[in-house]
């Protein structure tokens, strides 16, 4: 009876240890399979994100559908860092499943991924090329449809590039490329219509990558520097200040065009990196001229987002000495379209300090006379497209007496870009104009160049405009 007792407690015994050890494994199974959805999907979209889509190509290459015909494309978020940055994250992240969730109304049957930041990938076995345009058009009318969070309304919108399989790639995993170099494209051209992968754009975008690589490196060797163009007295013919300007000089001696580069790093994300070096050398060269000679820096809309920007621009006027006495920063009218109250706060911050506020391209912005009721500035810089024709224009003339005025009656200094003849320069300073600026006194120089123009002395009366002491 003892022996039989044993015996069946040894097997009850076994048993609950075989169903322990069961229950173990399949604890251990759901656990791995727990860890690779959460490796394979997106937390906060719940979409499968790159390593998912890597799988997934993995799986269509394993299966016969590898060389059945595909569609694809991508879908570029515009506006989403933006409001990331003026309302902070959480507003972001609802922003994004909102756009998830209608992206997955519209590709109910494909393949739905999220790329990361505010990129999507959609794919389709298949080669109706209208009906995916279709599908495209109707994302792109979609995203762009006000987004409500929290009592508010935010707007963004959206680029899309697409491409097929076999007509543009190669292979199921190079579709992914081609789409990409596609929304590079649309991106490019602003174009809000689907674009289709165009091979001759593709090594368009390979030379913009390469541009995108030896700009990164040019900012970490010091080939971007500040190069400073004169802001002269209308009225001496005196240096009363510099507006630095990035100028990238390779080591060959070339120059890559600002047009160029500029454009290449409010696309990237690099605008910021590449004004901060700009801006704290300026700071740098402008310290050692005298405290009467202002330095004029351009502020990008990118930079202004950033509610910190005030700060960290302070602290780099007293990390390098210069007085922010010295310094006069340029925004352009388009800083005021999204947060005025924003970008109201932040300058009042840095008029408080003693730096100078200028509104840069007057007249070629928004609501231009509405912002200027609204915020207060030191100077309003007059826009090379109305200088270069306004002797011969009679309207273009009236449009300068009535900025010139409006500058009077609110206080503000006007000072006119883009200045190439001495005729020019008369009028504008017989017309109530305070300074100038232009290929006429000098182009954008070196800081050595520039800190030995100081004494320098430029007539404007057109009689004596050939020489300069």
């Amino acid at each position: 009876m003892a022996l039989l007792i044993a015996g069946l407690l040894g097997f009850v015994f076994g048993y609950r240890r075989l169903r322990d050890l069961q229950d173990e494994v399949a604890h251990r199974s759901r656990a791995e399979r727990d860890v690779s959805w959460i490796a394979a999907h997106d937390p906060l979209t719940r979409l499968p994100n790159r390593v998912g889509l890597k799988q997934e190509i993995e799986r269509l290459r394993a299966s016969d559908k590898a060389g059945k015909p595909h569609l694809a494309m991508v879908i570029d978020v515009q506006g989403f860092r933006y409001i990331n940055d003026i309302y902070g994250n959480e507003a972001g992240d609802e922003i994004l499943v909102n756009i998830a969730d209608r992206l997955r109304e519209i590709f109910v049957d494909c393949y739905l991924f999220r790329l990361g930041g505010d990129q999507f990938y959609a794919a389709l076995e298949g080669s109706q090329t209208k009906d995916w345009e279709k599908l495209a058009r109707r994302a792109v009318k979609q995203i762009s449809e006000p987004i409500l969070v929290n009592e508010r309304y935010y707007e963004v919108s959206a680029y899309i590039g697409m491409a097929r399989y076999p007509d543009d790639a190669a292979n199921i995993k190079f579709l992914l490329r081609c789409a990409l170099s596609a929304v590079s494209s649309a991106k490019r051209e602003h174009s809000s219509e689907p674009k289709w992968f165009d091979p001759a754009v593709d090594e368009a975008t390979a030379r913009y990558a390469e541009l995108d690589k030896q700009l990164r490196a040019a900012l970490k060797s010091g080939e971007v520097r500040p190069y400073y163009q004169p802001m002269i007295d209308l009225t001496s013919g005196r240096i009363v200040g510099f507006e630095a300007l990035a100028r990238w000089r390779r080591q060959d001696g070339t120059f890559v065009p600002p047009s160029e580069f500029i454009t290449l790093a409010e696309e990237t994300g690099m605008i910021g990196e590449l004004s901060d070096v700009l801006f704290r050398q300026a700071c740098r060269d402008a310290a050692k001229w005298p405290r009467a000679i202002r330095l004029s820096f351009n502020v990008s809309p990118a930079q202004f987002s950033s509610r910190s920007f005030g700060r960290k621009m302070l602290e780099t006027l007293a990390e390098t000495g210069l007085s922010p006495q010295q310094l006069e920063i340029e925004l352009t009218e388009s800083m005021f379209v999204k947060d005025v109250q924003l970008v109201s706060a932040m300058l009042e911050e840095l008029r408080g300090a003693g730096v100078h506020i200028a509104i840069d391209d007057f007249g070629t912005g928004y609501s231009s006379l509405s912002q200027l009721s609204r915020l207060r500035f030191d100077k309003l810089k007059i826009d090379r497209s109305f200088v270069s024709s306004f002797l011969d224009d009679a309207r273009q003339a009236m449009i300068i007496r009535a900025m010139i005025g409006l500058g009077r009656g609110l206080g503000m200094k006007t000072i006119a870009e883009g200045i190439e003849e001495a005729s020019q320069a008369e009028t504008l300073q017989l017309l109530g104009c305070h300074q100038g600026q232009g290929f006429l006194f000098s182009r954008a120089v070196p800081a050595e160049q520039a800190a030995s123009m100081l004494q320098m002395t430029w007539p404007v009366r057109s009689e004596d405009s050939t020489a300069a002491n």
